[in-house]
């Protein structure tokens, strides 16, 4: 007696064929939610950059205030811009920050960080009047 070869049904065939393809779309949408969760890390990233030129900025416009009022925003913007700096080194975890920590990047981020520090201790020690000596 020879055996007849099972038959599969439609629906078996189908899902047999159409798996791969589900799989194959569930593995691009998850690599793309990966690639778009980088991108959205290195945006932050920029963002938190461009935030800090500003507080410099602001800084800057704040130096020459002689009353209570601008040595209190004068230390707000010092504690602003040591968390952005906390922030880029640290990162947030709430949100996406990705920095590209090679060796140049890392050397530059040194770099400022201890230019900042000269710079707040001139700047903390200053008179009002006293805004030759802030020039780099």
């Amino acid at each position: 007696m020879t055996e007849q070869p099972t038959r599969r049904t439609l629906g078996t065939t189908l899902a047999l064929v159409g798996a791969p393809f589900l799989l194959m779309a569930l593995l691009a949408t998850c690599v793309t939610l990966w690639v778009s969760w980088q991108l959205d890390g290195g945006a932050a990233a920029v963002n938190e950059a461009g935030r800090m030129r500003m507080q410099a900025y602001r800084m800057a416009l704040t130096v020459g205030g002689s009353n209570s009022v601008a040595a209190q925003e004068q230390l707000t913007h010092i504690q602003k811009f040591n968390a952005s700096l906390a922030l880029l080194r640290h990162g947030d975890a709430s949100r996406p920050l990705q920095v590209p920590w090679d060796g140049q990047v890392r050397q530059h981020f040194a770099r400022v960080e201890s230019d900042w520090q000269q710079f707040q201790a001139q700047w903390l020690g200053q008179k009002p009047m006293d805004l030759a000596r802030l020039e780099p």
